[in-house]
C-alpha cells in the first residue's frame, strides 16, 4: 500500500488582512485547481478563514508553492486534525468558545460530500472530530460565549451612546437573527431587509423589506448592520446610495466576508466597522485549561489512528480470510492421522480457529497508541502484507 497523508493549507484573520482573503474567495477556482487531484478535499471559507484539508499521495509540489508565503500556515497528519478540532470548538476564533464556527464546518462538510470531494478517510476525520467536538461542548469545558454578531452590537450601542436605536439589518441567517435577538430586548425600532420569505415568528414586531426596497429602508436609520453574502467587490451599499439620503446612518457595521458595503462610505462622515475593526474590538487572549489542552490532543490522535486503522482494517480482514483457508488445508491433512479420533474434523477446526485467533486477535483491535499501530503494522508485514511509511509509522 502507497502512504498517504493529511495535509492542511489554510490562512485566518491571524495571519492575513481582509483584502487578502477576499482576493482568495474572487480567485477561488483557480486556488481550489491545487487541490483537484488529490485523491479526497474539504474547503472550509468563512468570515475569517480560508481552509483546505487534503489527502494525497505526494504534496511535496503543494507544500512548496505555499509554504513560501507567510500569510499561509500549514500543518500535516495528526497537527491537522488537531488544528481542526479547536476551530470546531471555536478557540481559534475571535471569541474563544463561541458557535458558529461548528455549523459552517457541518454545513461546508455536507457540500462536500455532495459534491463527491469526500470518502472514507475525510468523512471520518471529520465525523469524530464534530461529535468529539460537541461533546466537549456539552461537558461544560468549553464556557458557553456570546456570539460575535452580539458582541458588536453591543459595541455599537457604546459607540452611538443612546439608549434606544433605529436599526436596520441585511440579512436573515443566524447572523442577523443574533443581532435581532440583542436589540428586540430594548425598545429599539428594527427593520430587517430580506430577499426570502419570512414566517411570522422569526422577526416578529420588526419591519420587512425586499432589497429593492432598500433604500427606503436605511433612510433616518442608526445603524445597518449587513449580514448576507455577495460577490467580492459587489457592493449592497455604496457611496451613490448614501449620498441621497436626507438622514444619513451614523453606524454600517459590516459582518460580510466578501465585503457588503464598500468601505468609502466612510469619505460620507460615517462610521464603518469592517471585520478587520470588529476583531481589534472584540479580541480576547483566553487560553484553554491545561486539561482541555490535553483533552484535545488525545482526541485528536485517537481520530488520527482510527482512520489509518479504517484504511488498513481490509487488508486484515483479507489476512483473515486467508488464515481461515490455512485451517481447512491443515485439518485435511491432520484428518489423516485421526482416524479413530471421536468428531476429529470439529474438534481440529476449533482448534485451529482457536490459535488463529490468538496469533491474530489483537490486529484486529483499534490502535491504542502510535506504538500499538507500530506493532500492528509490523505484524502485517512480517506476515506478507507489507506498507510502504516514511519515519512517523502512524501516519498514513
Amino acid at each position: 500500500m502507497t502512504s498517504s497523508e493529511l495535509y492542511l493549507v489554510g490562512t485566518s484573520y491571524k495571519y492575513s488582512d481582509i483584502d487578502f482573503r477576499e482576493s482568495l474567495i474572487e480567485n477561488f477556482e483557480s486556488l481550489a485547481d491545487d487541490f483537484k487531484t488529490c485523491s479526497e478535499r474539504f474547503s472550509l471559507i468563512t468570515c475569517n478563514r480560508i481552509e483546505f484539508y487534503f489527502i494525497t499521495e505526494n504534496a511535496s509540489d503543494i507544500l512548496e508553492k505555499y509554504a513560501k508565503d507567510q500569510r499561509y500556515y500549514i500543518k500535516i497528519g495528526r497537527d491537522a486534525v488537531e488544528h481542526l478540532m479547536k476551530v470546531s470548538l471555536g478557540l481559534d476564533s475571535f471569541l474563544p468558545g463561541e458557535e458558529s464556527i461548528y455549523y459552517q464546518i457541518k454545513n461546508s462538510f455536507i457540500k462536500a460530500l455532495k459534491n463527491g470531494e469526500i470518502r472514507s478517510s475525510l468523512r471520518c476525520i471529520i465525523n469524530r472530530t464534530l461529535n468529539v467536538s460537541r461533546k466537549i461542548r456539552k461537558s461544560g469545558l468549553i464556557t458557553a460565549k456570546n456570539e460575535i454578531a452580539e458582541e458588536i452590537t453591543k459595541k455599537s450601542f457604546e459607540r452611538l451612546a443612546q439608549k434606544n436605536i433605529k436599526a436596520v439589518i441585511i440579512g436573515s441567517g443566524r447572523t442577523a437573527k443574533t443581532i435581532y435577538a440583542f436589540l428586540k430586548k430594548g425598545k429599539n425600532k428594527i427593520s430587517i431587509v430580506t430577499s426570502r420569505k419570512l414566517y411570522d415568528f422569526e422577526f416578529s414586531g420588526a419591519k420587512i423589506y425586499s432589497y429593492n426596497e432598500l433604500k427606503e429602508a436605511i433612510e433616518g436609520s442608526d445603524v445597518i448592520f449587513s449580514t448576507t453574502t455577495t460577490k467580492p467587490k459587489i457592493y449592497i451599499i455604496d457611496k451613490a446610495l448614501l449620498k441621497d439620503l436626507t438622514i444619513k446612518p451614523k453606524l454600517i457595521v459590516d459582518l460580510g466576508v466578501p465585503r457588503n458595503v464598500d468601505p468609502k462610505v466612510k469619505e460620507l462622515g460615517i462610521d464603518y466597522w469592517d471585520m478587520e475593526e470588529t476583531y481589534k474590538m472584540t479580541k480576547k487572549e483566553e487560553k484553554a485549561s491545561e486539561y482541555l489542552n490535553l483533552l484535545i490532543s488525545q482526541e485528536s490522535r485517537n481520530i488520527y489512528l482510527a482512520t489509518y486503522y479504517k484504511k488498513i482494517l481490509p487488508d486484515i480482514k483479507i489476512l483473515m480470510q486467508k488464515a481461515y483457508h490455512i485451517i481447512d488445508q491443515e485439518t485435511q491433512i491432520a484428518e489423516k492421522y485421526l482416524f479413530y479420533q471421536p468428531e476429529k474434523n470439529y474438534i481440529l477446526k476449533k482448534m485451529a480457529e482457536r490459535t488463529i485467533k490468538k496469533i491474530l486477535g489483537p490486529l484486529l483491535n483499534n490502535p491504542k497508541n502510535e506504538e500499538d499501530l507500530e506493532i500492528k503494522l509490523k505484524a502485517l508485514e512480517a506476515l506478507g502484507i507489507k506498507h510502504d511509511k516514511d519515519k512517523d509509522s502512524y501516519k498514513t
